[in-house]
């Protein structure tokens, strides 16, 4: 009877440590699952990205996802400097302990070049692979679908706006692309010149500028992947392909109708920020999705996410 007694004892004690071990095999296997950011658009907060939040965590149980939210959200993505959203961006990084080892990077639309931004002019923590969701990386030129970026009932003056700056505003004013996000990625095809020297954002972003920052491109080249993806019926990004880096012709005379390829444009083929170097070493992929823009990180997207973008999450 002791005899069976202390088998009995030895297989408790053999079974319990079997289960404390892969406990903590367990545990070693989700802490070593690399962490994500998500980077919310303009009018937008960290709601905007809760879905995609969602089907992280389902995916990779225990990882740890960071849901960023610039200033009080809606308003600041719309009324604060870009540049100082990017440098929030970066104070938040560096201020998380959990994303000290680096971190996989998700921007949606707006959050698409600020992202960016913390790459070329932060990049510490690293970013190990950076998805741009509908990110307007060459800027934007053209009137958007205003109601699909606020409903006419909850932001009536969005029109106004528009049509004031559109008819005789100076998107070049500097006092202009600190007051709205958006107008610090303006790019006019017939102003190039004008952009590479007076844009306060985009223009540096591309290292558009005569002196380039070698840092840009140093950060940028240290990715192991970019994952570009544009949605194929885009009202709110014009040119709809500018999240591939391709943009109206704004070369020689420019032009608002001839779209370019990225490796067209005098920044691919001079690699002012690595995106030859890049490309040619197979880590950028260019993916058109059929969702609208706003719906990319929603369910209706949810597919290709699942094909495209959470491959990209499954490393250590």
């Amino acid at each position: 009877y002791q005899r069976r007694v202390r088998d009995s004892s030895r297989a408790v004690e053999t079974m319990f440590s079997i289960s404390i071990i892969f406990f903590l095999c367990y545990i070693a296997l989700v802490n070593a699952i690399r962490p994500v950011v998500l980077m919310h658009g303009l009018n937008a907060d960290s709601e905007a990205m809760s879905h995609m939040k969602q089907w992280i965590e389902a995916d990779f149980p225990g990882i740890y996802v960071h849901n960023m939210k610039i200033g009080n959200g809606k308003s600041d993505s719309l009324l604060m400097d870009i540049n100082k959203q990017v440098a929030s961006f970066a104070e938040q990084a560096r201020a998380d302990p959990k994303l000290a080892g680096g971190f996989n990077l998700i921007g949606h639309s707006q959050g698409g070049l600020v992202t960016r931004g913390y790459i070329e002019r932060f990049n510490s923590p690293p970013v190990y692979n950076w998805v741009s969701l509908a990110g307007p990386q060459q800027g934007v030129y053209g009137v958007p679908d205003l109601n699909a970026i606020c409903p006419d009932q909850d932001c009536p003056w969005i029109a106004s706006l528009f049509s004031m700056l559109l008819n005789g505003g100076d998107w070049l004013s500097e006092d202009v692309q600190k007051l709205l996000s958006f107008a610090a990625y303006w790019h006019d095809p017939f102003q190039e010149h004008d952009f590479a020297t007076k844009n306060i954002f985009l223009a540096d972003l591309n290292n558009a500028r005569a002196t380039k920052n070698s840092t840009y491109r140093a950060n940028m080249i240290s990715l192991n992947k970019a994952l570009l993806v544009y949605s194929s019926s885009d009202t709110i990004v014009i040119p709809k392909q500018s999240p591939w880096f391709n943009f109206y012709n704004f070369t020689g005379d420019g032009s608002d109708s001839q779209v370019i390829d990225m490796k067209d444009t005098p920044g691919y083929k001079g690699d002012w920020i690595g995106l030859k170097t890049l490309n040619e070493a197979g880590k950028i992929d260019r993916v058109a999705f059929p969702c609208k823009h706003q719906d990319l990180p929603r369910a209706v997207c949810k597919p290709y996410y699942t094909k495209y973008v959470k491959p990209l999450l499954n490393n250590k």
